[in-house]
């Protein structure tokens, strides 16, 4: 691509602090919350030179994303706590669109939408002045949704070698099926209390009562985050030892009484374990000598064993 020598030496100045801003920007990032995802670049020669083409750029020596910041969030909820994050490094001149409550094209338009912020980064009072601090730069705000559609359409349209009315239609529609779908997952709280779904279904309801023992026995803290998984699992070991909620409610309090609490450390399945050998002994026997149709196992110490006089090897149920 032929270009003015003025255009190659605008593009050539810009690149050092440029580069200087994206290592500084960067390490902001770092800081970014687990689950978002953060992005830099500079902007390519020929991208450079083909956005002075469009005669839209005043100034060509400070082109407002030459640098470019992406970060994007699970959801529109996300939207003002990444705001927020980006404040505290980065002051914003301008946005666009200017307004997220005042829609910039028709209701029945799904096109590129996403947040852009224009601004530097906030000064450091306790640091002296750098030569990137004023440096005009942009931030793309996106929730993962309309990046998929972004990452996903752009080569298929923008860089398909003809114009095609169709390839825009379709890439228009998949941005209103995932726009769709984004508001549907971002208001589900509100969904679940929809007349229309039902209130009560199974597993859900069986699961929620094995939840509600748990959590009566148990402090949050003592608990693993993932709490579904805990109860799903112990749900599971309830099934092959033939107790309800209700039961396993029971032996834990037994357990708990007579053990003067739970012991520290164990987790909900290995005190149900372990109490039942106390209780069931007769039960808990058959059930690990036995093999069970699911391929599941159910997890024992040796202390266990012990107390039922088993070994390993003798039960086709069993893994330590």
């Amino acid at each position: 691509m032929t270009v003015p020598t003025s255009w190659r030496e605008a593009y050539r100045k810009q690149v050092p602090l440029a580069r200087l801003l994206k290592a500084e920007v960067d390490q902001h990032f770092e800081k970014a919350r687990p689950g978002w995802f953060t992005h830099s670049r500079v902007k390519e020669e020929e991208s450079f030179h083909q956005k002075i083409e469009t005669g839209r750029i005043e100034e060509i020596e400070e082109l407002e994303d030459f640098f470019g910041a992406l970060l994007v969030v699970p959801l529109p909820s996300d939207i003002a706590s990444a705001l927020e994050f980006l404040d505290e490094f980065f002051v914003t001149k301008y946005r666009r669109p200017p307004d997220s409550d005042h829609a910039q094209y028709p209701a029945s338009a799904f096109r590129f939408n996403d947040i852009r912020l224009y601004g530097h980064l906030r000064p450091d009072e306790s640091m002296p002045p750098t030569p990137v601090d004023n440096m005009i730069f942009e931030v793309q705000v996106r929730t993962f949704f309309q990046h998929a559609w972004s990452s996903a359409t752009h080569d298929l349209v923008y860089k398909h070698p003809r114009f095609s009315w169709a390839r825009s239609r379709v890439a228009a529609q998949i941005k209103a099926i995932l726009e769709s779908a984004e508001m549907t997952i971002d208001s589900i709280d509100a969904l679940e209390n929809s007349p229309v779904l039902p209130r009560e279904g199974s597993p859900e309801s069986e699961l929620n009562l094995v939840l509600e023992v748990v959590t009566g026995h148990w402090n949050p803290d003592d608990l693993p985050e993932n709490l579904k998984r805990l109860t799903e699992t112990l749900s599971d070991l309830c099934l092959a030892l033939s107790l309800d909620s209700r039961a396993l409610d029971q032996i834990l309090t037994r357990g708990r009484a007579e053990l003067g609490g739970h012991p520290d450390g164990w987790s909900p399945y290995q005190c149900t374990v372990d109490y039942y050998s106390r209780y069931e002994a007769d039960k808990l026997r058959r059930v690990l000598k036995k093999k069970s149709h699911r391929p599941k196992r159910i997890f024992v110490t040796d202390e266990v064993l012990d107390r039922l006089g088993l070994r390993l090897e003798e039960c086709q149920s069993a893994a330590t």
